[in-house]
C-alpha cells in the first residue's frame, strides 16, 4: 500500500482532508514500468485514473502514415487518463515510460465518486480539461502548415518544465530537457532537423545549452519564432545584435571624490 506522503505530492490531492486522503490511499495500487514500457494503450478501456509518483512519461499518438508522434510529457505529481473515465470511451492516446517510472492507479468507481463528491477535485478536473483543450488547439495550430523550425521552437517554448532563475542566471531555464528524438517526435520532424534548429538558436544567442537544460537568453525572440512571427533566417547572430548602452552611478566612499559614472554596452539578451 502506498504512503500518505506520495498522495500529498499529487497535484490533484493537494490539501485534501486527511480522512479523505486515507480513503483514497486504500484503493490506489502502484506499478513500476521500465523505460519504453507502455503504461496505457490508445483504444484501451478507461478503467482507472492514473498518477505519476516517480520517473517521466510521454503521451504519444500515431499519424495517418503510422509514424509515432509525441504530444507532451507527464512529470511526477501529475495525473492522467481522466477523459476516458468521464466520457466512458476508449483511451484517446497511448502513454509510455521515458525512464523507469512508478505509476498509481485509482479504480474508475472511486475516481468518479471523487469527481462527483469533492468540489475541490471537481474544480481541478474542470481546469485541467480546459487546459487540455487549449493545448490540443495549440498543438494542431503548430502542426498545421507551420515550417519545421517553427514547430521545433514551439515545442521548446511550450515546454512546461520552466522554473524561476537562480541568482545570477537569465530569466528562464528549461529543466529536464527532452532528448532530440523526443522533440523530433513532438514536432513531427527528423532528429537531424532538431539538431540544426537548436544549433541555429545557439549561434544566434537566443539560447545556451547546459547539459540537460536550456538557458533561454532571449525569451521574447523565442516566442516570436515559436509563433511564426519571425522566420529563423531573419534572426541576427549574437555578434550582430544591436548593442545597448547602460549607465550606472557608483557612489565612492565618503570624502574620496566625486560620483563615478560607468558606461557598459550589452546585447539585449544580456541586459
Amino acid at each position: 500500500m502506498i504512503s500518505i506522503e506520495l498522495l500529498h505530492n499529487q497535484h490533484l490531492f493537494k490539501d485534501l482532508p486527511p480522512a479523505l486522503l486515507e480513503e483514497i490511499r486504500q484503493h490506489v495500487r502502484m506499478q513500476e514500468f521500465g523505460k519504453k514500457d507502455f503504461v496505457i494503450h490508445k483504444g484501451g478501456p478507461g478503467d482507472a485514473l492514473l498518477m505519476l509518483f516517480t520517473g517521466r512519461l510521454q503521451v504519444i499518438s500515431m499519424s495517418e502514415e503510422g509514424k509515432e508522434i509525441g504530444i507532451n510529457f507527464i512529470e511526477p505529481g501529475e495525473y492522467f487518463g481522466e477523459i476516458a473515465l468521464i466520457d466512458g470511451k476508449p483511451r484517446s492516446a497511448s502513454v509510455i515510460a521515458v525512464t523507469t517510472s512508478a505509476v498509481g492507479f485509482l479504480p474508475k468507481a472511486q475516481a468518479l465518486w471523487l469527481f462527483q463528491n469533492s468540489p475541490v477535485i471537481a474544480e481541478r478536473i474542470q481546469r485541467r480539461l480546459c487546459d487540455t483543450i487549449r493545448k490540443e488547439l495549440q498543438y494542431r495550430s503548430n502542426q498545421g502548415g507551420a515550417k519545421a523550425y517553427t514547430r521545433i521552437y514551439a515545442v521548446l517554448f511550450g515546454n512546461q518544465q520552466l522554473r524561476a532563475p537562480r541568482p545570477g542566471e537569465p530569466a528562464i531555464a528549461i529543466e529536464n530537457l527532452p532528448n532530440q528524438q523526443s522533440i523530433a517526435s513532438m514536432a513531427n520532424v527528423s532528429r537531424e532537423t532538431v539538431s540544426r534548429a537548436i544549433h541555429a538558436l545557439i549561434k544566434s544567442g537566443v539560447i545556451q545549452k547546459d547539459t540537460r537544460r536550456l538557458i533561454i537568453k532571449d525569451p521574447a525572440l523565442l516566442e516570436r519564432l515559436a509563433k511564426g512571427e519571425l522566420a529563423p533566417d531573419d534572426v541576427p547572430s549574437a555578434n550582430t545584435r544591436p548593442r545597448m548602452l547602460q549607465v550606472s552611478l557608483q557612489k565612492p566612499p565618503e570624502g574620496s571624490g566625486p560620483l563615478v559614472i560607468r558606461r557598459t554596452t550589452t546585447t539585449p539578451q544580456d541586459a
